[in-house]
């Protein structure tokens, strides 16, 4: 770095740490807040207000026109605000979808990879010697589930409306 790098480095330095003097602002006078000066934001009390009102709710797609106005509320009346504002805001998941069973070979090759390690495992512990046969079965049995678990997964198909996280 030359002397003038160093010294402009030194100065912007210097001056990031400097307070600005008394008629100085470092933004814009619109922005300018007071104390004393009101928020535009809407706060959670002002919402608690019994003149203001947001008519009947009604559910997404439940029509249009005439038919909206007709819509009973979601919420019944009579409740007090905080179990309203708790149903209003509560969210229940639709149930998951079942796990799909599949077929006969994706169960075996299931069991081919799962059993073999678990088998070795316990015979480890056990401290037990399986036989050379034994382990070079449990070693193919799990590669050639594996593979066929591979061979067998579904690939992305263009007519396929999820694409998952695109950005």
């Amino acid at each position: 770095m030359s002397r003038d790098d160093d010294q402009t480095w030194a100065e912007l330095i210097d001056s990031f740490h400097a307070a600005p003097s008394d008629g100085d602002q470092p933004w814009p006078a619109a922005e300018e807040i007071g104390p004393d000066d009101p928020l535009d934001e809407p706060r959670p009390e002002d919402f608690r207000d019994a003149s203001v009102t947001l008519g009947p709710l009604t559910p997404r797609g439940a029509g249009t026109g005439s038919d909206a106005t007709d819509a009973a509320p979601a919420i019944p009346p009579g409740i007090d605000d905080a179990a309203a504002e708790e149903a209003a805001n509560h969210f229940v998941p639709p149930p998951p979808a079942p796990i799909p069973r599949g077929d006969r070979v994706q169960r075996l090759a299931w069991a081919a990879v799962i059993t073999p390690p678990i088998a070795l495992i316990i015979v480890a512990i056990m401290s037990w010697r399986p036989s050379d046969e034994i382990v070079f079965l449990a070693v193919v049995a799990f590669i050639t589930g594996f593979v066929t678990l591979v061979a067998r997964m579904r690939g992305h198909h263009p007519n396929d409306p999820d694409d998952g996280a695109v950005i």
